[in-house]
């Protein structure tokens, strides 16, 4: 059995990093209290392993959760899609001891809307490195002519890094309709094989 001395492993340069780390394969050494140890010179925290996937899965399967948040009001008369400000995030990569690997990621907006006049709407997509992807479920609740909007996407294999920003327009029904976005969040949830996390 090998003797773990930490100054040695130092000397050494036996200095793991997370990319050099099999989850299946390796495993972590830890004193596992257990007062009933009665044994001569046994001591009270022998020692056991675990799977390194039982420790850094949890903390790689959350590492991409985020949230942007913004109640400031913003308006548009635009008829084609353009940028919702401060309604932007960036993945981080869901699985860094993979190198290369890409996340799944549920992603949520919602907000508040009012519209100029009544023939007129409002849309709003997510833009993901530059491509536009349409809401896989949209919900909407007008009350007392506020709107409020919830759009959920399913996104599959996004890189480390990749830039989601949600776009909005007004579809207008006369010539300056407008639409007025306040109460706003984005929120990106990273997704495991089996469920959202």
């Amino acid at each position: 059995m090998d003797v773990v001395n930490f100054d040695t492993l130092v000397a050494q340069g036996r200095i793991a990093t997370t990319s050099q780390v099999d989850l299946d394969e390796d495993l972590f050494i830890f004193g596992h209290y257990d007062p009933r140890r009665k044994e001569f010179k046994a001591t009270t925290y022998p020692i056991y392993a675990i799977r390194a996937r039982d420790i850094l899965a949890p903390a790689i399967n959350n590492k991409d959760r985020k949230l942007a948040n913004n109640s400031t009001s913003t308006s548009t008369i635009s008829a084609v899609y353009i940028d919702l400000p401060n309604m932007f995030l960036a993945t981080s990569e869901l699985d860094p001891i993979n190198l290369g690997a890409t996340g799944n990621y549920q992603i949520h907006f919602s907000c508040n809307y009012s519209l100029s006049d009544i023939l007129s709407s409002a849309q709003f997509i997510l833009n993901v490195n530059g491509i536009d992807i349409a809401a896989t479920e949209t919900t909407e609740t007008p009350s007392a002519g506020v709107y409020r909007t919830n759009l959920i996407w399913q996104v599959a294999s996004l890189p480390a890094n990749a830039l989601i920003k949600i776009r909005f327009r007004v579809i207008p029904g006369n010539l300056g309709s407008l639409v007025n976005v306040f109460n706003r969040t984005l929120m990106i949830d990273g997704v495991n094989t089996q469920s959202i996390i």
